[in-house]
């Protein structure tokens, strides 16, 4: 079973205090720690526990700069056995125009693969779809929000999709097939700065996006960054407990809370 993992490099924004720069032009991320996107960390661990079992190799593929070799080594130290960089300094925004940055390069170098997983999405754009986009532009059958996956045969994979209402639908999806893992799915292994270490004595091949860029067009563009409209502060009820009661009950009718 060979199977190709996307993973992606991404600034860890969660403990940090971003600032909007250049007039709405830029977020200063000079500052800001990367790390791999959490929802790839989890597909990883899922590749690499699939060819444990079935047998088999996971490449992890990687879109970003020079900085992304990062992301595959650390996929290298979970399990992978080798990792690829579609190399390109531009930021690519539209995920259209990634997913066909991808499927060029898939095509190309002609990568045997049973399966491609993603993460559901990244944590820096959000916008949740190279998976299906790559899948469409592949022509091959696509899952997504798969929580669990029962089965890897030689033709298909059985999987579990989560849905709204703590649901799961069981599918049964031909391969090859690309599937967008949810996080949650499994618990990713630890890996330490030795693993890391040794991760980069193995070949990690560089490939220059340049190359692959038929009918790679950005149709989205970030016009300008905003911070997010202020909310109203709290209301303070001061004065005698009668009147605040009376100014609560208020409040609550207003709100259409109590009648």
């Amino acid at each position: 079973m060979n199977l190709l993992v996307l993973t992606k490099r991404v600034p860890a924004t969660q403990e940090e205090e971003l600032r909007i720069v250049g007039d709405g032009q830029a977020v200063d991320l000079t500052k800001v720690p990367f790390k791999v996107n959490d929802w790839d960390n989890y597909s990883v661990e899922e590749a690499v526990r699939t060819v444990e079992k079935t047998g088999g190799a996971v490449t992890a593929i990687s879109v970003g700069d020079a900085e992304s070799d990062e992301v595959l080594r650390r996929a290298i130290a979970m399990g992978a056995k080798d990792g690829f960089l579609i190399e390109t300094e531009q930021v690519i925004h539209d995920p259209q125009a990634r997913a066909t940055l991808i499927c060029n390069f898939l095509k190309k170098e002609a990568l045997p693969f049973d399966a491609i997983f993603t993460g559901v999405q990244s944590e820096d754009d959000q916008f949740a779809s190279v998976g299906g986009i790559l899948a469409a532009k592949l022509g091959l059958p696509y899952a997504s929000m798969v929580i669990g996956i029962d089965a890897f045969e030689a033709d298909h994979v059985v999987a579990r999709r989560e849905l709204e209402g703590g649901m799961q639908e069981r599918i049964k999806v031909t391969l090859p097939a690309v599937l967008s893992l949810q996080s949650g799915i499994n618990e990713p292994r630890y890996v330490s700065i030795m693993g890391v270490r040794k991760a980069s004595k193995v070949e990690r091949k560089v490939f220059k996006a340049a190359g692959y860029q038929e009918h790679v067009k950005n149709m989205i563009e970030v016009v300008k960054w905003v911070y997010p409209a202020k909310k109203g502060g709290a209301t303070m009820l001061g004065g005698e407990l009668d009147t605040v009661c009376k100014d609560l009950l208020g409040i609550l009718k207003e709100k259409g809370v109590y009648q």
